[in-house]
């Protein structure tokens, strides 16, 4: 099925078969139906996501054989981190923009985490660690192909609502283009094991697809939910170390 085909055909054939562009969520800012409350409810948790995302791309890192493509990921968690400047963290600029739009830190971690955030998230630590490295680097690689275009989207949509003007808008206006490049470096790290053999190939195509599928459900799953406030009074971490 796959050995006439090249990587970025199948990159591209998977991206067409989630067509995630028609995800409730997105199409939800572009006519917007989307009540900023909701959204923001959604973004809160999508937070969580963020906050979490390099530390599965960490432990995937020392899986990767080849020592200069493994830098293609590490190079990924110090990108995550800012280049080691707190204020260029993922999480902290995200807390800005989430600022910006009106829910203070304080509120964020009134919040529980939801199920569908939870999921997310335990499913990237499973395969980053416990499956093959093919399928970890293939799984990130289209989550982070998907972010680059998903963020021009919720921008955009940000834009359209009137929520905020366009200088104010952070985080998404970085990920737009750097996503981009990141999801490349993921993919350069597949380009040899998937020339080698159809085992290989396999391993890949079926981490693509499962990225693409986890990544379109948390947006459906969050929009379903997006009426629901759920608080706590216990506020530690989300996750226990």
């Amino acid at each position: 099925m796959t050995k006439n085909l090249e990587l970025s055909e199948c990159i591209t054939q998977t991206l067409q078969t989630t067509n995630y562009a028609h995800n409730p969520y997105f199409l939800a800012l572009e006519d917007q139906s989307f009540q900023k409350e909701d959204f923001l409810e959604t973004q809160i948790q999508f937070f969580f996501a963020v906050a979490f995302f390099s530390r599965p791309m960490s432990a995937l890192a020392g899986k990767i054989p080849n020592t200069e493509l493994r830098l293609n990921i590490v190079r990924n968690v110090f990108e995550e981190h800012g280049e080691g400047d707190p204020n260029g963290f993922h999480e902290n600029t995200f807390k800005r923009l989430l600022t910006r739009l009106g829910i203070s830190e304080e509120e964020m971690m009134k919040r529980t985490l939801w199920p569908e955030v939870r999921t997310f998230n335990t499913l990237l630590t499973g395969v980053c660690v416990m499956d093959s490295y093919l399928v970890g680097v293939s799984v990130l690689g289209i989550i982070e192909r998907m972010f680059s275009e998903i963020s021009a989207w919720i921008g955009q949509g940000i834009l359209h609502n009137g929520w905020l003007e366009p200088n104010q808008i952070i985080h998404y206006s970085l990920h737009e283009k750097l996503d981009l490049q990141h999801s490349e470096e993921f993919f350069e790290i597949l380009q040899k094991p998937w020339q080698e053999n159809e085992s290989n190939r396999y391993f890949i195509r079926q981490g693509l697809l499962m990225g693409a599928y986890v990544f379109n459900q948390l947006y459906a799953g969050l929009y379903d939910a997006r009426e629901r406030r759920d608080f706590r009074s216990y506020f530690g971490a989300h996750t226990h170390q």
